[in-house]
């Protein structure tokens, strides 16, 4: 545990942080489904993501790398094929590879751009100096931490 913050200190910085993270979800979530008309999470962005900085990656793979389980990830696979961001594609004997079609990749571009509105809504009453600071801190925080911030996971 941090020895510089006493339990009171530690309470409110973890409370601010489950809020902010909430606060944005719930923000994005709303955003995505009022520009695209449709119910797709972060989770769907996240795998377009994934895929196209890793290259194509078998269904496992991508399990894998974003921390869930494969039948978490088939489900979600699904559902982008459905929309045409993804294919599952032939790659050998039983193997298969998830690529990411370009209008998924358009998706990914506009989700990009709706989560960063929300984000300066959000930060709207800072300044600019202190939304400076605030990223300074988080890039304080996050450095170091082996990949656990940029792991997977779909919360």
């Amino acid at each position: 545990m941090i020895r510089f913050m006493d339990g009171t200190l530690l309470d409110a910085v973890d409370a601010g942080l489950e809020e902010f993270r909430r606060c944005l979800r719930v923000r994005v979530r709303r955003a995505v489904r009022e520009s695209l008309g449709l119910g797709v999470g972060g989770a769907a962005f996240r795998i377009i993501e994934t895929v196209l900085l890793r290259g194509p990656l078998s269904p496992s793979e991508l399990a894998a790398v974003l921390e869930v389980r494969t039948s978490t990830m088939a489900a979600h696979l699904d559902r982008l094929e459905e929309l045409g961001w993804a294919r599952r594609e032939p790659a050998g004997t039983n193997r298969v590879r998830v690529s990411i079609t370009d209008a998924g990749r358009g998706a990914l571009e506009h989700y990009v751009s709706l989560r960063r509105a929300v984000l300066a809504e959000v930060l709207r009453p800072l300044s600019p100096r202190q939304a400076a600071h605030f990223a300074r801190l988080l890039r304080v925080c996050v450095a170091g931490q082996d990949g656990a911030a940029t792991g997977g996971g779909f919360n």
